[in-house]
């Protein structure tokens, strides 16, 4: 993970409320399999520092690059740019955690990554306030795990169902996009 966070936080308060997004996206990423070198979650760690390198643990080549822009809304412009920047780092997916809004043309633009096959880039959107706290660690949250092929298929078999029988849960559910998972997962 390359990760960039706001040049200019104004007073404590605030500096509070970007911390716990920062911790938040941190146990979101180590959750998906990425590795994060330990302390990185750390105030003084936060206060020190804004850019680290992160693989995925199993897959040394998966980097992701999070970005916190501080502009209030992300226009295509930011996009393009965000494209460079990735074509640059040669990471192939990106995460930004936004304050404000995006511009139905970057909208546009972030779904077209996503949903064509082809598509070198894959981005993932997140509102601050979706970061603020982390709901998988609340009480009422039961734990939530992505399969793999394999286990679905011994899941499938062990209780003789369908996959249509499973209980589905929809891609845009909080813990279906705080986990990436994709449609099929």
């Amino acid at each position: 993970m390359v990760y960039e966070t706001y040049n200019k936080i104004t007073n404590e308060d605030e500096f509070m409320r970007m911390f716990r997004i920062y911790r938040t996206t941190h146990e979101m990423l180590r959750d998906r399999g990425y590795v994060i070198p330990e302390g990185f979650d750390r105030y003084n760690y936060f206060h020190r520092h804004c850019v680290q390198d992160v693989q995925k643990e199993h897959y040394p080549g998966d980097r992701i690059l999070v970005l916190f822009p501080d502009i209030k809304t992300i226009g295509i412009n930011y996009m393009k740019d965000v494209c460079v920047r990735l074509r640059d780092l040669q990471i192939g997916k990106a995460i930004i955690i936004y304050p404000g809004t995006f511009t139905i043309q970057a909208s546009k633009a972030v779904q077209s990554m996503n949903t064509t096959e082809e598509s070198l880039y894959k981005v993932e959107l997140f509102s601050e306030k979706e970061l603020v706290v982390n709901i998988t660690r609340h009480e009422f949250v039961p734990k939530h795990t992505v399969l793999s092929t394999e286990e679905k298929r011994a899941l499938l078999k062990k209780y003789n169902i369908k996959e249509t029988q499973l209980p589905h849960i929809q891609i845009t559910d909080p813990i279906s996009k705080y986990l990436g998972v994709k449609k099929g997962q």
